[in-house]
Formats: C-alpha cells, sequence, structure tokens
C-alpha cells in the first residue's frame, strides 16, 4: 500500500502546483492588465520557479519587469534581456522573444547593433511581423543608412492595415527627405531630444556617440557616427575612426564602412590610400560598393567605360534615382570617351532631380502631407513620386486616393 500512498500524493501535489501556477499565472496577467506592474513581476516569477523554461511565462515576467517604476530602464532592460535569451529558437514563441530583445537593445540600450541581429533573428525565425520590420526600417534610420531601410519599410507597410497605410507612406517620405524629423520621435523617446524641440545635428551626433561608446568594437557605430561626422565636414576624425576599423576581421564585407572610407578618402585626395583598401573590399551588388567601385574607376584607375557600367548598375537601386550627383559623374565620364549628346543628357537629368530636391518643392510636399483627406494632396505626392521614378510609391499615392471617392 506504501507505493500508491505515495503516487497518490505525488499526484496531489503536481495538481496543487499545477493550480497554483495557474492562479498565479492568471493573477499576474490581471496585475498587468491593472498597471500593477510591480505585484505581477512577483506573481510571474513565483510562477517561473514552478516552470523555469516556460517561454509564455518568461515573455510576461519580461513585460511586468519593463513595464514597472522601481528602476531605471537600463536596469529593467538589463535584468529583462537574460531571460529573454533563454528562450530557444526552437519555441514557437522564440521570434517573439528575439523582437523584444531587439526593441530593448535599439530603444533602451541603445546597441543598434545588437539590436539588428535579434530582430533579423526574428523576421528569420517568423511569421514576419509589423514591430520586427518597422524596428529595423527605423533602426537603419537611426544609423545613418536610410538608403537600406527600404526592404524593411515595404514589409511593414504590407503589414499595415489599410486605412493607417496612407499615415506610413507619409512617414516613409519624412525618412527618406527629412530624417532628422523623421527620427525626433524616436530620439525623443532615447532621451536625446526634448520634448516639443526641434531635432539638429547636434541631436543626431549625440545620438550616434551614444550608439558608439556603448559598442565601441562595432564596425556599425563606428561607421554611423564617421558618415555623419563628413555629413558635417569634420573628415579627419572621421577618417581616423574608420581607419582604426577597416582592417579587422570581417571588415572588408562591411558595405557601409567600407563606402564611407574610401568615399571620404577619395574626396580628400588621398588615392593611394583608398586604392590599397578599395582592393581589399568584398564586392557586391549592392548600391554603396557599385556606386563606389565607379569613382574608384573614374577617379583612380582612369577606366570610364567600366565606370559607365558601374554607374548604371547602381542607378535603378535605391537612392540611386534621386542621387543627381551619380548623373553628374556619369556626365564626366561620357563626356571624356568623347559622348557630349549623352553627357548633356546626363547633366539635363541630374539638374531635373536636383531642382525636385529643392527646399521650396519639399515645403509644398510636407504641407500636402499635413491634410492626409484631401485628394489634391495625395494627388501631389503621387505626382512627385512619378517624377522621380518610383513608380510603387506613386501607384500607392494614386491607390489611396481613389479609395477617397
Amino acid at each position: 500500500l506504501l507505493p500508491v500512498c505515495v503516487l497518490a500524493a505525488v499526484l496531489l501535489w503536481q495538481r496543487f502546483e499545477a493550480g497554483t501556477a495557474a492562479t498565479l499565472r492568471e493573477t499576474g496577467r490581471q496585475y498587468l492588465r491593472e498597471r500593477r506592474d510591480e505585484l505581477a513581476e512577483a506573481a510571474f516569477a513565483s510562477c517561473l520557479q514552478r516552470a523555469p523554461d516556460d517561454a509564455e511565462l518568461i515573455l510576461l515576467w519580461a513585460q511586468a519587469v519593463i513595464s514597472g517604476r522601481n528602476r531605471t530602464p537600463q536596469q529593467a532592460a538589463e535584468l529583462a534581456l537574460t531571460p529573454l535569451q533563454q528562450i530557444p529558437d526552437s519555441s514557437p514563441l522564440a521570434a517573439e522573444a528575439r523582437m523584444r530583445e531587439g526593441r530593448l537593445g535599439l530603444l533602451v540600450l541603445q546597441k543598434p547593433d545588437f539590436a539588428e541581429v535579434r530582430l533579423r533573428k526574428s523576421l528569420e525565425l517568423g511569421p514576419p511581423t509589423l514591430d520586427a520590420n518597422y524596428l529595423l526600417w527605423k533602426l537603419c534610420d537611426l544609423t545613418e543608412r536610410v538608403s537600406e531601410a527600404e526592404p524593411w519599410f515595404w514589409a511593414a507597410y504590407e503589414l499595415t492595415p489599410e486605412e493607417q497605410q496612407p499615415e506610413r507612406l507619409r512617414e516613409w517620405y519624412t525618412s527618406q527627405f527629412s530624417p532628422q524629423a523623421g527620427n525626433a520621435e524616436l530620439d525623443r523617446l532615447m532621451g536625446f531630444l526634448e520634448p516639443n524641440k526641434f531635432s539638429d545635428d547636434a541631436v543626431t551626433l549625440a545620438r550616434l556617440a551614444a550608439f558608439r561608446s556603448h559598442e565601441p568594437e562595432s564596425f556599425l557605430t563606428a561607421a554611423a557616427e564617421a558618415h555623419f561626422m563628413i555629413h558635417l565636414r569634420d573628415r579627419d576624425p572621421a577618417i581616423e575612426l574608420l581607419l582604426k576599423h577597416w582592417q579587422r576581421p570581417g571588415a572588408n564585407a562591411n558595405d557601409f564602412l567600407m563606402s564611407t572610407l574610401v568615399d571620404v578618402l577619395l574626396e580628400t585626395g588621398r588615392l593611394d590610400e583608398a586604392q590599397v583598401i578599395f582592393e581589399r573590399w568584398t564586392p557586391s551588388e549592392g548600391f554603396r560598393w557599385l556606386r563606389t567601385a565607379g569613382r574608384m574607376q573614374q577617379i583612380v584607375y582612369q577606366q570610364d567605360a567600366e565606370a559607365l557600367e558601374l554607374f548604371d548598375r547602381a542607378r535603378p537601386i535605391w537612392p540611386g534615382p534621386i542621387d543627381w550627383s551619380l548623373l553628374h559623374y556619369q556626365a564626366q565620364s561620357l563626356a571624356k570617351l568623347g559622348r557630349r549628346s549623352d553627357s548633356e543628357s546626363a547633366r539635363a537629368k541630374a539638374k531635373e532631380i536636383e531642382l525636385l530636391m529643392e527646399l521650396d518643392v519639399h515645403r509644398e510636399l510636407r504641407q500636402a502631407l499635413l491634410d492626409l483627406g484631401r485628394p489634391q494632396n495625395l494627388q501631389k505626392m503621387q505626382d512627385f513620386y512619378q517624377k522621380i521614378g518610383r513608380d510603387r510609391e506613386a501607384q500607392e499615392w494614386n491607390r489611396h486616393l481613389e479609395r477617397l471617392f
């Protein structure tokens, strides 16, 4: 009888524990709904003592920790990350866990390189989510890579409810043509921009410096800060920063780092250094490599036919359609090859695009974007994108224009 009694006692205890855990889990959920986050955290922590590998419990506990008010955001994020990272990729909730790790890494810990790895992993594990795609889009914007954001934007756009898509298109325009304004909301969230203030170069530089301080060995954060320093015409410190990284393992496959460095060396006439570094750069079909390789053929190797072929491959890739300087480079090589008519056509096209980038043009577009309920405003957006050869945006603006009638 003794074994039977022991078995019965074990079964009763397991049933009691399961009932207690279920009650604690539901109590924690109720506390979360009531914004009683510290009590929710305690309830979920007690549950996790009984089931430490329960992925759903870990997510709930992490939510309570992040929402609580008894820690700094950084303390809460660091505390939440370790259990989230213990959720294996084989779990049905792994994609959600990786997305949350990425969000905390970017917006709280200000580690964009870490965040990008986690967000990409979330999408790899699937199914794709609006949050992961949106955060990758914004991460590109926040790290001076607006030209790389397009895949994430369109994925986020497709996952956006149709009635909200015009606002998403407005955000996309701002992201591409006024990136400091596009980043303002997240800069406020991360503490770089005061409420009711407009963003400026100082805000962007502070953000990029913070990113690099939190990930000093990252190619991404070094290239992002250097890229913006070059924009500010602070070239020498930017070159010094980039030269510290380019010979490290893996750097030669990083298009952002390598293009930023080679381009600035070409701009400053340091052609021998540019050649040495360019020849270590792994070729790709990306816009950055194609554009810079074309400039190398044009300036260093004096091979204008090869330069033209590279520029032609770069132009269809965003931001090639609005990169009027690329057309000027083409015009220079065409002229050297004696193709004067083609050269003049390229210069005329460059001037046309340059005029479309004028402040007055975009002031009118920003005014139109204030009221997306007026058909003439949506028509202005469609017309603009048609002029710069962006068919997909033009089609989407037209589709939402038709929905107004």
